[in-house]
């Protein structure tokens, strides 16, 4: 008897492990620079760098080195075979999971801050930058400049809507712009402030935006930009690079900028508090959470590395890439 229930005990055991193991995410980070540039020598190794969440502090690198990566975006339906890079020399793409890259814009097209895949079609892309909205249906064969009705084209961030692949949402240097038809055309939202840098949509209810400013701290929307609203509860700073939700609670999100640290609110952006306890860089430039463990979130620095969290942001430990100038990060469920 105690040898059945012996034999019981390490199958759970078995599976428990297999589950854990079924359950491992990938993180994605991308990296401007992996330390200061000194005259003579060697460059520093920059680009987009992953790792599984079991893999502590040990990091992998795919595509170019040296290049300057502002963004990624992953095709989570392909489990990341379709791969985008937003870099200083344009969009570069994998569609084999990161073995092999190519820069799919020519030589006009530069500086690109941010990509996105359209999820149900992956030759579909946005990409953005310092003169404007690209887009491409064809994998990048081909690009068009997409900045009808803009009233600036410095672009930071572009963001397809989760439940309409025709919405979108980009961040610019005057507010928020708005388009109904795929990037055709582009009207300005309610927002009042300029120099927005990030924005974030709720899981669920796609109405609801948040964004965060270069000097006006954070603003939230209920209807899809028409009004905004101020969210300054327990926010003692202005600046705000990055801001997420957590995709297991909605009422969770996170925020971070310049010298701010993370901030965390668990009341759906209505409150915040300061959750910095071992991090020890709080130029925080991206954050992501685990959609298969909302307790693990990642925080980017500039120039410190990055940074994790086991315990929903109550303590961080250093978490790998030393030095390195972290802009864009995410995790994905594979």
């Amino acid at each position: 008897m105690k040898s059945f229930a012996c034999s019981i005990l390490l199958l759970m055991l078995f599976l428990g492990v297999a589950v854990l193991e079924a359950r491992q995410s990938t993180v994605y980070a991308s990296v401007v620079s992996t330390k200061l540039f000194v005259v003579g020598a060697p460059n520093p190794q920059t680009g987009l760098f992953y790792q599984k969440t079991s893999d502590d502090t040990l990091w992998q690198h795919t595509g170019r080195n040296n290049i300057r990566a502002f963004g990624v975006d992953v095709h989570t339906p392909s489990k990341g075979n379709v791969l985008c890079i937003a870099s200083g020399n344009g969009v570069h793409q994998s569609v084999d999971g990161g073995k092999t890259w190519k820069i799919t814009t020519g030589w006009r097209i530069t500086e690109v801050l941010s990509v996105a895949i359209d999820p149900r079609a992956a030759k579909t892309l946005y990409c953005s930058t310092p003169y404007g909205v690209y887009k491409t249906t064809d994998g990048g064969t081909t690009w068009n400049e997409r900045t009808n009705g803009m009233g600036t084209i410095f672009v930071q961030t572009v963001l397809i809507d989760r439940n309409n692949p025709e919405r979108l949402y980009c961040a610019t240097e005057e507010g928020v712009y708005r388009s109904e038809d795929g990037a055709g055309t582009w009207k300005k939202t309610g927002l009042h402030v300029g120099g927005v840098r990030s924005l974030a949509q709720h899981p669920v209810n796609s109405d609801v935006l948040f964004v965060g400013t270069d000097d006006f701290g954070i603003y939230a929307t209920t209807n899809g930009g028409k009004y905004w609203e101020k969210m300054a509860a327990g926010l003692d700073h202005v600046a705000f690079y990055t801001m997420v939700f957590d995709p297991t609670n909605p009422d969770v999100m996170y925020a971070g900028g310049y010298i701010t640290g993370v901030y965390k609110s668990v009341d759906g952006g209505k409150s915040w508090q300061r959750m910095n306890d071992g991090l020890t860089n709080l130029n925080v430039h991206a954050i992501a959470v685990d959609p298969t463990n909302g307790n693990r979130v990642y925080a980017g620095t500039m120039f410190g590395g990055i940074f994790k969290s086991e315990n929903g942001g109550a303590t961080w430990r250093y978490a790998g890439l030393s030095g390195a100038q972290v802009w864009t990060m995410t995790v994905q469920p594979f």
